[in-house]
């Protein structure tokens, strides 16, 4: 008999969490990456680690994460508070900053469970989702299509010659 599936519980990420974020960060980054031909580390250095104690206590973001048992297994971060490119046509706005899941963890709902509170914390203030993602990640790109993104017509330069391009949610 199989074991039961555990459950993905969400919370906020709490100060204790942000090098576990960080090393989850740098492993999903390098594996997504790598994929698309940029290799880039997959180990955090300690300016990286510092950015992320700095990002969980942020007022301005909201940073969750993807628990499984004891271990945290994806992060999503929020940004609800600025001005961001968008060809979207709503006043209110809210940034997928980043979501990122254990490459071991990938397919197996972690990521689903993220981007579901992501669209309800959008739905609740009938905001636009926006983010960026690098064209070379198809596998991001097809998990955004998935969820009911669409592209806006914006992008930015990337690395490795790709850009990133930019997608909305609607309310």
């Amino acid at each position: 008999m199989a074991e039961p599936t555990q459950v993905v519980r969400i919370r906020d990420a709490a100060p204790g969490d942000s090098d576990a974020l960080a090393e989850l960060r740098a492993r999903s980054r390098a594996v997504y990456y790598g994929a698309g031909g940029h290799e880039v580390a997959a180990t955090p250095d300690e300016k990286y680690r510092e950015s992320w104690r700095k990002m969980v206590l942020d007022a301005r973001l909201t940073v969750l994460v993807a628990v499984l048992g004891d271990d945290i297994v994806g992060v999503i971060t929020l940004d609800a508070n600025g001005v961001f490119p968008t060809n979207a046509p709503h006043e209110t706005r809210v940034r997928l900053v980043g979501i990122f899941v254990e490459p071991g963890q990938w397919s197996s709902g972690v990521g689903s469970a993220l981007m579901t509170r992501f669209i309800s914390i959008a739905r609740q203030t009938d905001a636009v989702g926006e983010v960026d993602v690098w064209e070379r990640n198809s596998r991001a790109i097809r998990f955004y299509e998935r969820h009911g993104w669409t592209r806006d017509g914006t992008s930015r330069p990337g690395p490795a010659g790709a850009d990133y391009a930019g997608f909305v949610h609607l309310p």
